[in-house]
This record gives structure tokens, sequence and C-alpha cells, in this order.
């Protein structure tokens, strides 16, 4: 990929991500102090811990944006904005549902060796969807605006400046490990860094973060429905034991196998670059 003048290196890159974090965590402390004082009876203030959530995933975007606009640089370009073809929307979406199971599986084969931290239970009553507010606030921050910025931040900005400057294979291996921090949480490294892997992988055969979106949207939007879902009700059809039922699973994987193998065939080798191993 030709270095586009005005590009951040990727230290610089690295900065940028670093600061955009910081910025909203500083933020969001502040208006929580103002606005929610009891932290300790947080669950009176279900609302208002949800916009913030979505203010949060929106605030990660602005020093980017205040970047590229001082460097003169396209948005498009520095996001990865790119078009991809209608067929490969539906394997984005297909890629995204196989590499959710695998990763719930994942999860519960590790929740059977290392039990769950007691902070995923303020996770999931942060993701409780109690009025039709608490639903509009959570697809919106947590589904549309999380999948959409974190792909423009991570995908779209941090690994193309990797990209720019070293091989693919360590580019997306870097931007994912710096998601994988970034989201502080130690219990759920492995799936999140392998998810990431998945995602930088289409981000770069399209060169567009539309199908690494469109994965990790349907990613966080199963988070969702599992968190409000009773899990008694999916044993015998999603659910075998306590664990995804093989069926699924063997979809799953033919799913991500065969999706990732379509980016493969459909955009086939990048000029001067060798195809990572699948």
């Amino acid at each position: 990929m030709d270095e586009q003048p005005g590009f951040p290196r990727p230290l610089e890159a690295f900065l940028i991500v670093f600061a955009s974090f910081l910025f909203v965590v500083i933020v969001t402390q502040v208006m929580i102090m103002i606005f929610i004082p009891d932290m300790e009876n947080a669950s009176q203030h279900s609302l208002a811990m949800k916009m913030l959530v979505t203010f949060g995933e929106v605030g990660l975007i602005i020093i980017p944006l205040a970047y590229a606009r001082g460097r003169n640089i396209s948005y498009k370009k520095f996001f990865r904005w790119n078009r991809i073809p209608n067929p490969l929307l539906a394997w984005s979406l297909v890629i995204g549902l196989s590499v959710t199971i695998l990763s719930d599986e994942l999860d519960r084969i590790i929740n059977m060796i290392i039990p769950a931290p007691e902070m995923l239970g303020e996770i999931s009553q942060a993701l409780q969807i109690n009025s039709p507010a608490d639903l509009v606030l959570l697809v919106l921050g947590a589904v549309i605006a999380a999948a959409f910025i974190e792909e423009s931040l991570i995908r779209g900005f941090l690994q193309q400046s990797l990209e720019k400057y070293q091989d693919v294979t360590r580019a997306v291996i870097y931007a994912s490990l710096a998601w994988t921090i970034i989201h502080g949480v130690l219990y759920w490294a492995i799936q999140i860094f392998l998810l990431g892997i998945i995602l930088g992988l289409l981000a770069w055969r399209a060169n567009s973060i539309v199908p690494s979106v469109i994965g990790h949207a349907t990613n966080n939007l199963a988070a969702l429905l599992f968190y409000n879902m009773n899990e008694e009700k999916l044993k015998g059809i999603y659910l075998w034991g306590n664990h995804v039922s093989p069926l699924f699973l063997i979809l799953a994987v033919l799913g991500l196998v065969f999706g990732i193998r379509i980016f493969y065939r459909y955009y086939g080798t990048p000029p001067g670059q060798e195809i990572p191993p699948v």
C-alpha cells in the first residue's frame, strides 16, 4: 500500500488512539461525578449510565477526526470508509454470526476453568433493557456506535498505519492487541483478541471497515440479546447442556471458513503482499 503524505506513523497512531480513550475516560468520569454522584446506587441511574456509554463511544472519534482535518487527510481514506459489493455484505454477516457462536463456546469453556469475575455482573447490569429508552440507547451506543467508531479507530486508522510501515500479519496482530488492551477486561482477552484478528483480516482484504463493522455489530447485538434472554429457553435448541450445540458449532466453523475464502477469492492477492495463513 502506498504511503499517503501526512498519514501518521505507527507510534503516532498509537498515541492518538491512547489519547482518544484517555479523553473519553476523563470526560466520562467527570460527568459521572456531576450527574451520578452516588455511584453506590448506580442502578437507580440506569438510563443515565446508558447515555454515558453512548457518549463514550461517540467521543472516541473526536481526536482522530480533528487530527485528520488538521493534516488535510480525507476522512474516507483515513478511516477506510470504502464501500464493498453487496454480496460481501451478506458474507460479512455470516462471518460475524459464526465468530459470535464460536466465541460464545470459548467463553463457556473458559468459564469452566476460571470463574467469571464480579465485574461482569456490573457489565450485565449496564446492558439490561428495562424500557424502550434503554433499548434505543443500547442499540445506538453498544451496537451501532461501538462497532462503527471502534472499527474506524482501530481497523481503519491504527491498523492502516501499521500496514504502511510493516507486514500485514504484524499489523493485524498489533491492532488486535491494542483493541484488547483498551477494553480492559482480562477475562475476555482471548475472545476479544481472536475476534480482532478476524475483523482485522476482513478490513485489510476489503480495504474497508464495512465488513468488520458488520461483524463487530453482530457480535455486540448477540451479546446484548444474551444478557436480556432467559438461557433456559435456549436449551435443546441453541444450547447442549452448558455448551453450544454441536450443530451450531459446525455451522459456525463452515460459515467462518467459507466466508473468509470468499473474501480472499473476490479480492485476490494485493500487489506485493503475500496472503497470510487463514
